[in-house]
Formats: structure tokens, C-alpha cells, sequence
């Protein structure tokens, strides 16, 4: 396992933008995969490229998922939601209609009790 381990470390020091210190982490953060990796008798080079990742990318912050939800509406949708655009009455683009009638119609569902907020137990 040992022989392993060093067969990985010296792939990882290859690499300019890694620190002998930064090597020596990522080994001891991934060492139950390396170990999988030895027993499955995976190539040293597969399970270094697998753990390799540079400082700056470890200290990146993720992006936010997008939440949105996104909605196919027919033609005959899209032209009723255009209409009420023009009207100005839930907002100025398609989208803001949309998203103002959903959110409307979940709530009048909620309040009159066809939506549940919690699962009986």
C-alpha cells in the first residue's frame, strides 16, 4: 500500500501548481479511496487524477444551483400570458406573469386546505 501511496505522490509532484504540503493533504483527505484503489489494483495514475485538485479550486466557492422552475406552456399559454402582460396587471414580462399566477394558485390551494404542508403521520 505503501509503494502505492508514493506511486501517487510522485504522479501529484509532477504537477507545478501543487505544494509539497498541498500533496501531502489531498493523500490524507482521499486515503480510504486510495485504499479502494490499491485493492481494486487500479493504476496509480487513474487514482492520482482523480484526487487531483489545485488549492485555488478547493478554495472556490460553489455556484448556487439555479432554482427556477421552468414551465412548457402551449402557444395558446404563452399568447393568454402576453395578453395579461399588456394589461399590467401581474407584471411586465411573460415571465413575472407566470410566476405571479403560480405562486397565486399555490396559495389559494394551500389556504383552502387542497394542499397539505406536512405528510400525516
Amino acid at each position: 500500500m505503501e509503494d502505492y501511496i508514493d506511486a501517487v505522490r510522485k504522479l501529484l509532484q509532477t504537477r507545478k501548481e501543487l505544494s509539497a504540503k498541498w500533496i501531502e493533504e489531498l493523500i490524507a483527505g482521499d486515503e480510504i479511496y486510495l485504499s479502494n484503489c490499491f485493492e481494486k489494483q487500479e493504476h496509480p495514475a487513474a487514482a492520482a487524477f482523480e484526487i487531483f485538485i489545485t488549492e485555488e479550486e478547493s478554495a472556490r466557492e460553489p455556484v448556487p444551483a439555479d432554482s427556477r422552475l421552468k414551465v412548457d406552456v402551449s402557444e395558446q399559454g404563452k399568447m393568454h400570458l402576453k395578453r395579461l402582460v399588456e394589461l399590467g396587471l401581474w407584471g411586465d414580462s411573460v415571465e413575472a406573469v407566470a410566476k405571479a399566477l403560480v405562486e397565486q394558485s399555490l396559495a389559494a390551494k394551500l389556504e383552502s386546505g387542497l394542499l397539505r404542508t406536512s405528510n400525516p403521520k
